[in-house]
């Protein structure tokens, strides 16, 4: 498997049984096989999970139904280093060892978890 991206991707949810709103982030992986078949490996809190969009995924945090809607609102990719720069033992920063136990000692940045407000009424 190659790694071809690491991204961030923010999805709104719509319950479309109490039109409860909200938003949540997710991790994702962008990896090619060696055949060129692009797969995504989706992650919460460090935790991996089923892509969101799925019919029957995402069940809604207000009543608890599974007809969520779901789309992509925003996302942000973070580089990849090549393989080939990856490789050379010249490239990149060494952390000191104060980094790395600076960075183990930060908690991990949660998912978020957006709640927009209140539900929807079917008017609006």
């Amino acid at each position: 498997m190659i790694l071809k991206e690491v991204s961030v991707e923010r999805f709104a949810f719509t319950c479309q049984g109490c039109w409860h709103e909200w938003q949540a982030d997710y991790d994702l992986q962008h990896v090619e096989d060696s055949y060129g078949h692009a797969k995504d490996y989706f992650f919460r809190d460090g935790v991996r999970c089923t892509d969101p969009t799925g019919a029957g995924v995402t069940l809604c945090p207000q009543c608890g139904r599974s007809t969520v809607s779901a789309r992509l609102t925003h996302r942000r990719a973070t580089p990849v280093v090549p393989a080939a720069e990856a490789s050379n033992p010249d490239s990149g920063e060494r952390p000191t060892a104060a980094q790395t136990a600076a960075r183990a000692r930060v908690p991990i940045l949660p998912a978020e978890k957006l709640d927009t407000g209140t539900p929807h009424t079917s008017g609006e």
